[in-house]
């Protein structure tokens, strides 16, 4: 287990190739991010455990790479899977969150 822990000290920040950001094991537990004009950003953690433990995987499409403004969304936390078809069906892909941030948080106050 010491060359694990090694590989998390070792990678524990996170770099950008263009429209790829990887994340190490830090706060996004081993996650890739992918810009792309038509869905946003498109979200996938990796199968690697994080600080100690394994972490729920994911697979979101969010305008802002969160989770809470996600319009797809495989996996992750119940709440915001279950109301990702609702904000597609309002906002559409990669939707302005400044433009409607009082209909986003409205929307996910009733989840």
């Amino acid at each position: 287990m010491k060359i694990w822990n090694w590989i998390e000290n070792k990678f524990s920040k996170h770099f950008s190739i263009g429209p790829v950001t990887f994340y190490g094991a830090n706060a996004m537990h081993w996650a890739i991010n992918v810009q792309t004009r038509r869905w946003g950003y498109v979200c996938f953690r990796l199968p690697l455990p994080c600080f100690g433990k394994w972490w729920p995987l994911y697979l979101y499409f969010s305008p802002n790479a969160t989770p809470w403004a996600s319009t797809f969304m495989i996996g992750g936390y119940r709440d915001d899977a279950k109301l990702a078809p609702m904000r597609r069906r309002y906002f559409g892909h990669n939707f302005n969150t400044e433009l409607h941030r009082d209909a986003l948080r409205y929307l996910n106050s009733r989840g």
